[in-house]
């Protein structure tokens, strides 16, 4: 009989705390001076060994801790990066249960999991967090080899997180070789594909699609690729024109995607 009361009894208790919501942006785009705040809210009928923990990617990374009436501690990763003093809440019991970030960097991108906990009870919610970085630069080049083939081309750098890049011909992916790396915080991204031109239509159109699934962010590059160039009768100087225009831009791109194999193999060795 004992034994079911004291049971009753921490049951009581252990429903006596909950979290009630956890409010963390799911994407949030990089370059905002605007401090972020992650907020746990909770209420508990029992404040006896009240502890509040955030954690960044599992448990075995703890990066923030308030223990009443000790002032709140920032770890890891959010060390030095968090007002501590800011208080969410006017009940000293919930004062200090979020994270004011001071300055959002993307190296923050991750799943926090907010838990709080008492002598009797436990509660904690997960909610994952994305800043994201827009890529600097993103181009295709649609090169003929001299035996046949076409070879597609398409790079995208100084983004966060890692992108993945598609080809696509005719509404069809092809098979591509792709690598990402990542520099100072930011990734670059190059994929190239070799098809023979006479398993291509008259013309067709090439894709190049950029995603970033974490950050539901989606770019494109796209063109039309004839496999006969057709001639058109133009007055030569305006052809020269824009002969010496596209191959310029041309030229401008297969100089940067040039940069980005050299810049991967550097890497690499």
């Amino acid at each position: 009989m004992w034994i079911f009361i004291k049971l009753m009894i921490v049951l009581q208790y252990a429903h006596s705390l909950r979290i009630t919501s956890v409010r963390i942006p799911e994407v949030l785009q990089h370059g905002s001076r605007a401090p972020l705040t992650l907020d746990c809210d909770f209420v508990t009928d029992n404040v006896t060994g009240l502890v509040v923990q955030w954690f960044r990617d599992g448990r075995e990374h703890l990066v923030y801790q308030w223990i009443p009436p000790n002032p709140p501690q920032a770890l890891g990763i959010l060390r030095d990066k968090l007002d501590l003093s800011y208080k969410a809440s006017n009940n000293p019991h919930t004062w200090h249960r979020a994270l004011r970030v001071r300055s959002p960097e993307p190296e923050l991108t991750g799943n926090y999991t907010c838990v709080v906990s008492t002598f009797l009870a436990e509660d904690e919610r997960t909610r994952p967090m994305t800043i994201f970085v827009p890529e600097r630069r993103f181009d295709m080049v649609l090169d003929r080899l001299s035996d046949g083939y076409l070879n597609v081309i398409c790079a995208a750098e100084g983004m966060y997180p890692a992108p993945e890049l598609t080809i696509i011909a005719a509404g069809r992916p092809l098979n591509s070789k792709s690598s990402v790396t990542l520099s100072h915080g930011r990734y670059t991204a190059l994929t190239s594909a070799v098809v023979s031109m006479d398993s291509l239509p008259p013309a067709v159109e090439m894709k190049c699609d950029l995603q970033v699934p974490l950050a539901n962010y989606y770019s494109m590059r796209r063109d039309v690729f004839y496999r006969d160039p057709p001639v058109l009768s133009r007055e030569l100087s305006s052809s020269s024109a824009h002969s010496l225009q596209d191959r310029g831009h041309t030229n401008e791109m297969k100089i940067f995607l040039v940069y980005v194999v050299i810049y991967n193999i550097l890497l690499i060795t």
